[in-house]
């Protein structure tokens, strides 16, 4: 099937302002396009192959963002430990965008997600790693809750997703709320969860000190291995 670049989304005002004041900063940025570019490429390639398929949602942690190289991310080291661990031919088509707060995965993200299975390209598993973005717009707080709601209603089973991280003493109320909400419908749906920062130091930073880097990148593969492995042979999820 034809498939379409995903939409861009502008930095934010803050994200602005620190790129002006930072060099690591507007470093990173500068990323935001080329890894896009190279993602609507290998999106396209795969939507033309065969093999079973993943679906990657979510934002700048799944464009691998922080790496100078986009193969250096974790998704597509994910595909390859994917390949040899079973022989198969994976495929991901990487859905995620720089800087997207739950909203866009509900509205441009599974829409695309939902015209893949519309073509007959129906993933094997899917995965969702989002939310940090709309802990940093406290202005959409008041609907934050219900959009993941409807965001984990929509993922089609099996989802391995993805605990959101508190950044700041001041939004860890609304993290641990969203935390809530995601354990709450992984009672009553195959959800495989992770926490995707619990890294052995603090060395897998990028340069802005936001992003992973390669070295983080690696981290996330490990961590979020075990929760793939676990869909793919249909383990009970548990609730950790």
């Amino acid at each position: 099937m034809h498939f379409e670049p995903m939409p861009r989304r502008r930095p934010g005002p803050l994200t602005r302002a620190l790129a002006h004041v930072s060099d690591a900063v507007s470093e990173i940025e500068a990323q935001r396009e080329p890894h896009a570019r190279f993602w609507d490429e290998w999106n396209a390639r795969s939507a033309a192959e065969d093999g079973p398929l993943w679906v990657a949602l979510g934002d700048s942690s799944s464009q691998g963002i922080g790496a100078p190289d986009p193969l250096q991310g974790w998704v597509p080291r994910m595909n390859d430990r994917l390949r040899q661990h079973t022989g198969d031919p994976w495929r991901v088509i990487n859905l995620s965008m720089t800087g997207a707060q739950l909203r866009d995965i509900a509205e441009i993200q599974l829409p695309r997600l939902d015209a893949l299975e519309a073509a007959g390209d129906r993933p094997r598993f899917v995965t969702h790693l989002a939310g940090a973005n709309d802990l940093l717009a406290p202005l959409t707080w008041t609907r934050t809750a219900a959009v993941l709601r409807r965001v984990l209603q929509a993922l089609p089973d099996p989802a391995v997703v993805a605990k959101v991280g508190t950044s700041s003493p001041l939004n860890g109320f609304m993290a641990r709320m969203l935390n809530r909400i995601i354990t709450e419908h992984a009672r009553h749906r195959p959800f495989h969860l992770f926490w995707p920062w619990d890294w052995p130091s603090r060395d897998g930073l990028a340069g802005d000190r936001w992003h992973p880097g390669p070295t983080g990148y690696g981290y996330m593969v490990d961590l979020i291995w075990g929760p793939v492995t676990a869909a793919l042979d249909g383990v009970t999820p548990g609730l950790d």
